[in-house]
């Protein structure tokens, strides 16, 4: 397990997908990260020292299996709980939406080498399986983490695991019960507005305001509240306040030239409430941007 102090770099450290994400809220500045090949099969776990607001898409050559390892209920995917009985399954070239509220968490993900039977092109959706299937899975994964992360790699026991594992998620994905029910307008409207989003966010050096985003998006303000609440549980407001917070934060630790200041850094992102953009910096990182800046040239 790789042990991180800081959310982006071990944002950027995490396999198999391409991802957007911001932390919200901090109970320990703790973070860690593994991941083992287990002849294909790919097993990720995760430990945050909070809250994760994510959005992203799987870049895996088959289907990634998601499930909350801690505090299932708070973990929110496409704008619905889950639960210790349910998983997200993101089919290859999906994307899908995750969101844990202001809490640390621990987390496992399964990328199978293949497109599981009946996930081919289709939406990432939560799935809730018959029985102790998604348990299994569960105990599965986490005691063959705690067994072969810090193993060397290619051994019989990883490829006799990998098999074993594949098969357990097959068997959540074909003995499902129930998607997890769709609220409100079709899903897929909801997806396309905030993929319509992300993709405009991606295109600019400047995070908008709440209104212009909707604008650029072509719906309604209220339509984008909407969406983000659904998605992620919270306002397009604090979304993208968030955003802008680590969009600093990531210059700052970029090696600035020694004689770039916290000013230069702000002003180039469209900031010029300096003391209170520096309030909200420090309530997030629990630092301010300049101990950020003095930090990354140590």
């Amino acid at each position: 397990m790789r042990r991180f102090d800081d959310f982006d770099a071990w944002g950027d450290a995490i396999n198999g997908a391409s991802l957007r994400m911001a932390c919200d809220g901090v109970e320990t500045r703790s973070w860690a990260l593994g991941a083992v090949d287990l002849g294909g099969v790919v097993l990720q776990y995760a430990e945050e020292g909070g809250g994760n607001i994510c959005y992203g898409g799987n870049a895996h050559a088959g289907t990634i299996l998601f499930m909350p390892v801690t505090h299932a209920a708070r973990h929110v995917v496409n704008g619905e709980p889950l639960n210790d009985e349910t998983l997200l399954a993101i089919p290859r070239g999906a994307d899908f939406r995750i969101h844990i509220r202001k809490r640390a968490h621990a987390w496992c993900s399964i990328a199978l080498p293949f497109d599981a039977p009946g996930f081919e092109a289709r939406a990432s959706a939560g799935i809730a399986g018959r029985g102790a299937a998604v348990p299994r899975l569960r105990h599965l994964a986490t005691s063959m983490a705690t067994s072969l992360l810090d193993r060397p790699a290619g051994t019989p026991a990883h490829l006799a695991a990998g098999k074993e594992l594949a098969t357990a998620a097959v068997a959540c994905l074909t003995d499902v019960a129930s998607l997890l029910p769709a609220v409100g307008r079709p899903r897929l409207d909801r997806a396309e507005i905030i993929r319509r989003s992300m993709a405009v966010l991606e295109a600019v050096t400047i995070v908008p305001e709440a209104a212009d985003l909707a604008q650029a998006v072509g719906v309604t303000s209220r339509t984008l509240l909407r969406t983000f609440q659904e998605a992620f549980g919270i306002s397009p407001k604090r979304y993208l306040m968030l955003r802008g917070l680590h969009a600093v934060r990531r210059r700052l630790l970029d090696r600035c030239r020694e004689d770039t200041t916290v000013a230069d850094v702000l002003t180039r992102h469209g900031i010029w409430e300096f003391g209170r953009f520096a309030d909200r910096y420090r309530r997030q990182f629990g630092e301010l941007p300049s101990e950020t800046l003095r930090r990354a040239r140590a």
